[in-house]
């Protein structure tokens, strides 16, 4: 069943007029897709949000979008006007949740996501920028014909090593990135990531990833472009889903070295590096951040 959308143009003070001009536009978005988190009693007046009203029953009844000062006339000078952007600090592509909308004034000099919106509603990327306004990587989402999404891709625009941006997932043996360079996640159902392959800017696959997920645990497996296995590791998880040890193995299931972390009261975490004999030969004392 379709969700109809009033969308109301609600003029503040100082900015009245004699005429308004009601239109109804028909989506295939979910309530759930416009009025999420926990509701206000509320907002700033340079603030965009939805106003809903409900039935005494519970039942909703309208949705009203009231622009923010701060937005009025300014999308019409975009490119793409169909398209809608909007600004957030946290962003999460397994749930395809965009978590603590700001304006893209407060975002300046600091890191944030920039999402751009189709004409359905749906995301349909996701920049990522540094707080020197560069943007450092994009997520691309592949949108299925009911609104669903197993995949999603992430472009990058400098070198840079995915084992630094996820040490459980991926091993520095395997996860060089150059500019261009796109990083296809593959999900299940759950949205959890089964798989990613890596492809250079023509689209020709360099080596990919694959997972299996345990009750306390996860296995990670890399291979080349041609299937050749490079190597794996294991991870183990403690409380709160932290890693506690990370071992890497090579070709033959041989341990090469591991990782051992510790989250002790008194510090961030302890870090530990461990040879192939099962030896600590270095240990590193994370303080927590003031």
């Amino acid at each position: 069943m379709k969700f109809y959308v009033l969308i109301s143009l609600l003029a503040g003070a100082g900015f009245s007029q004699t005429d308004s001009t009601v239109k109804i536009f028909s989506t295939d978005l979910m309530r759930t897709n416009i009025l999420t988190g926990k509701p206000k009693e509320s907002v700033k007046k340079n603030e965009a949000h939805f106003r809903a009203v409900y039935y005494p029953s519970g039942e909703l009844k309208t949705v009203e979008f009231i622009p923010a000062n701060w937005d009025k006339g300014r999308r019409k000078k975009g490119r793409s006007p169909a398209k809608l952007k909007l600004y957030y600090w946290k962003w999460n592509p397994k749930k395809q949740e965009l978590l603590e909308g700001i304006t893209k004034k407060t975002a300046r000099g600091k890191p944030h996501y920039r999402a751009t919106l189709d004409n359905k509603g749906l995301v349909q990327d996701v920049d990522y920028f540094n707080r020197h306004g560069k943007i450092l990587w994009t997520f691309h989402m592949r949108w299925d014909d009911e609104g669903k999404s197993s995949e999603y891709d992430i472009e990058f625009y400098s070198n840079r090593n995915l084992s630094e941006l996820n040490q459980e997932l991926f091993a520095p043996d395997l996860s060089t990135i150059r500019p261009g360079w796109v990083a296809r996640y593959q999900m299940n159902n759950q949205g959890v990531t089964r798989g990613v392959k890596v492809f250079d800017q023509y689209e020709n696959l360099y080596y990919f990833y694959q997972f299996n997920y345990g009750e306390k645990g996860l296995r990670s497996k890399y291979f080349r472009a041609d299937s050749v296995l490079v190597g794996s590791h294991s991870i183990r998880f403690g409380e709160n889903k932290k890693p506690v040890r990370i071992t890497y193995y090579n070709e033959n299931g041989i341990m090469k070295n591991a990782i051992a972390y510790e989250y002790p009261v008194d510090a961030e975490k302890i870090i530990s590096q461990i040879n192939s004999k099962g030896e600590v030969i270095e240990r590193r004392i994370i303080p927590k951040k003031e």
